[in-house]
């Protein structure tokens, strides 16, 4: 990704490149599970791409990825890539598929009413970088990253108890409102909460069960927070059987 490689070499700039591929090839993966239309799929891969593209600039000014004290990263990305014309050439539908899937890439929910394409490809960016974060922790928990690097979440307590609000959205299928993330093990319970209705489409699903992604959280929560082992139980159960139906179209 020549675009990020212009930045300086640092950690957090490294993991926005690697985020960045990884996310393209989880959307190469759903556009063919899908078997989405041809003419989706360039933009769809396009849409990926970009959809971080503001990141660097956000860090570069405000050295942080918290979009709610900094900017908002997927609007910085849309700007981005209008200010460097790559979409130029592009048919206006395609161009504004793709910026629109930028742009909702990390709203909590989708405005109603998209028109199709768009819809179809905010699900498909959604779903691909849900499934590389999720990857990431995997990453940060085989190699003990997390506790020295409080800037990925927040700054706030490593081990504090997880939010009633965030069990409570889980539980009942919704997604959570991170102004009710209150400690690192709430951005965990969060990933559960994507597991339970919040992916779209069940190549995602086969991906995360293959992937054991509910498995790898159940064992570092139950280690993390080992006075709260029923709760993860609960939740964890929740995201692997939504995954499961998810997974056979049920």
């Amino acid at each position: 990704m020549a675009y990020g490689a212009a930045f300086p070499r640092e950690d957090m700039n490294t993991l926005k490149i690697e985020h960045t591929r990884r996310v393209a090839a989880n959307a190469a993966r759903i556009l063919e599970g899908e078997r989405f239309p041809a003419r989706l799929r360039g933009p769809g891969m396009a849409a990926a791409w970009l959809h971080d593209l503001g990141r660097f600039k956000q860090f570069e000014r405000y050295r942080t990825f918290s979009d709610r004290v900094s900017v908002n990263h997927a609007l910085l990305s849309c700007a981005e890539a209008l200010r460097l014309g790559w979409l130029d050439d592009w048919e206006p539908w395609a161009r504004n598929a793709v910026l629109r899937a930028i742009e909702c890439h990390n709203l909590r929910d989708l405005p109603p009413g998209l028109p199709g394409d768009e819809l179809a490809l905010a699900h498909l960016v959604r779903d691909a970088d849900k499934l590389d974060i999720l990857t990431v922790l995997d990453r940060a928990i085989e190699t003990d990253y997390l506790p020295s690097h409080p800037e990925v979440y927040w700054g706030l307590p490593f081990r504090a108890p997880p939010s009633p609000k965030v069990v409570a959205a889980i539980e009942r299928g919704e997604s959570v409102d991170y102004a009710d993330i209150a400690g690192f093990a709430d951005f965990v319970f969060i990933q559960l909460a994507w597991c339970n209705g919040g992916l779209r489409f069940a190549e995602s699903a086969r991906l995360a069960l293959a992937r054991r992604e509910v498995g790898v959280r159940r064992e570092y929560l139950k280690a993390l927070l080992p006075g709260h082992g029923e709760t993860v139980d609960r939740c964890c159960d929740i995201a692997e059987g939504a995954l499961r139906r998810l997974a056979h179209g049920a």
